[in-house]
């Protein structure tokens, strides 16, 4: 038995950033010929957020009250990052962008190890280079970096292309009842909510691929 990882993800969510980290861990415990797929969804922590984005410091006053009071969260989840291999460099982060053309690029560029590249050099330029991922033309050198061909950016250039698919596609996670994340859904059945460490998501893909309706079997095959 296979198995697919449905990841739902915002790239300016640090948790999103860990999660991806700690479930490629996990990914490298499975053994087999089936190798495991990993295809990314569309989901916007801030759907309002202006087409420009806004400054990290009016975002943190608007969302969180102040960079004072959301400080101790950011100095933890930088040290959580360290233990990740992650550089969170939230004192370079000069504004926060609308993520909505990532996520149409994303989309565009389809399921598959470019789309993974892509995904991960996202979150690097924006949580270790403070670099905006909204500007088209940054998300179009991090597309030819990650290998994405000229036919799929020059289609990401045209307006609004990808876009019913991405909204389309983010209603229909929320209708299933996903309002955060990261998320990552196991062959279509099993939703894991949150950045669990990766001992906690190889558990879960034991009981996924090979215990059918108990939870208490494992699989020397991941371990």
């Amino acid at each position: 038995m296979s198995l697919q990882v449905d990841a739902v993800a915002d790239f300016i969510c640090p948790w999103c950033y860990l999660g991806k980290s700690r479930l490629e861990q996990a990914l490298t415990h499975i053994q087999g010929e089936d190798l495991p797929k990993v295809m990314w969804h569309p989901f916007q922590l801030n759907p309002e957020m202006p087409v420009d984005g806004m400054s990290f410091d009016a975002y943190l006053e608007k969302r969180f009250g102040g960079r004072e009071l959301v400080q101790p969260f950011l100095d933890e989840i930088t040290t959580l990052g360290e233990s990740e291999g992650i550089v969170f460099r939230f004192d370079q982060l000069k504004r926060v962008p609308n993520t909505l053309n990532a996520h149409r690029l994303i989309q565009i560029v389809g399921p598959g190890e470019e789309q993974n590249r892509l995904v991960e050099l996202l979150f690097s330029n924006f949580f270790e280079h403070g670099r905006d991922i909204g500007d088209k033309d940054l998300l179009s050198v991090l597309a030819r970096e990650a290998g994405t061909e000229a036919e799929a950016i020059d289609r990401f250039h045209r307006q609004d292309a990808g876009l019913e698919q991405v909204l389309a596609e983010e209603q229909r996670l929320r209708q299933l009842g996903v309002s955060g994340v990261p998320n990552f859904i196991l062959n279509g059945k099993y939703a894991v909510a949150g950045a669990q460490d990766s001992d906690a998501l190889v558990r879960v893909f034991d009981r996924v691929l090979f215990a059918s309706d108990s939870v208490s079997a494992t699989s020397t095959r991941l371990h």
